[in-house]
């Protein structure tokens, strides 16, 4: 904890938003022991959490070393109900989780080192990830494919059609704005936060760090989209842009050994 807070005796207060690893638009505020989850329509859901504190613990795995593949790709069918859906490769990063298939994301990973942004008495965590996305649609191409599924809500840096491991597939590299989804429903948590929290700091103050936090609440996406056999699979990388210098080598590494079966 940093030496002012110690010395003006109060807790700080701590807001750690967590990227949702299925649609990178959910996310988490934590404090004493309630979880209120900000879905993307901005409505929240409250159920039971943990106390985070100002510094968390350190990962066992260093970020430095976390850009090494394993060793045995994972094999996914993109339909698992179809037996003539086409199957799927790809090798994770080593270290990373994979997570249980939700709806249309087939198959995930996460980083286990979280990425911070810090500001006095607010701060955020995030975990990078990489999705894969299916969805079954009767279209005449890539293209049209593409358009139909790719997201609004993204700003597009660039896009390019291109051939990976032997298939026709969009590579684009785009970023998201997370504070508009945010800034509404964590404003009106701070009054409540400051009042349990017990902390002498004005809620002037505390709306100046948040506001520092989501000027730089923005996210990175690097995604390759391929087109077969009426199966539109959408491979992405996600994670905050202010670490992408050091994440995008190792998603893209992932990402690179996309292939199928």
């Amino acid at each position: 904890m940093p030496n002012f807070l110690n010395q003006r005796g109060i807790a700080p207060i701590v807001i750690i938003l967590i990227l949702a690893v299925t649609a990178f638009t959910g996310f988490s505020v934590y404090k004493s022991s309630k979880k209120i989850s900000i879905r993307e329509d901005k409505t929240t859901e409250t159920t039971g959490g943990n106390l985070y504190p100002k510094t968390p613990s350190p990962n066992t795995v260093d970020l430095a070393n976390s850009g090494r593949l394993v060793s045995k790709a994972i094999e996914v069918r993109v339909d698992e109900k179809s037996p003539e859906a086409p199957r799927f490769s790809i090798k994770p990063l080593a270290g990373w989780e994979k997570m249980p298939s939700s709806g249309q994301i087939v198959v995930e990973f996460l980083s286990p080192v979280k990425d911070k942004i810090e500001e006095n008495y607010t701060y955020f965590d995030v975990q990078p990830n990489i999705t894969v996305f299916v969805s079954y649609g009767d279209f005449e191409s890539l293209d049209e494919a593409h358009a139909a599924f790719s997201s609004k809500n993204n700003t597009n840096i660039s896009s390019q059609k291109t051939t990976i491991n032997g298939e026709e597939a969009i590579v684009a590299h785009s970023t998201k704005d997370l504070a508009d989804l945010l800034r509404e429903t964590l404003e009106s948590q701070i009054k409540e936060e400051i009042t349990k929290s017990g902390a002498v700091v004005s809620e002037t103050e505390l709306k100046r760090d948040l506001e520092k936090l989501l000027k730089q609440a923005k996210a990175r996406v690097l995604s390759y989209s391929f087109y077969k056999d009426g199966y539109y699979i959408h491979v992405a990388g996600k994670a905050l842009e202010s670490f992408w210098d050091k994440r995008e080598p190792q998603i893209k590494s992932s990402l690179d050994t996309f292939k199928f079966e």
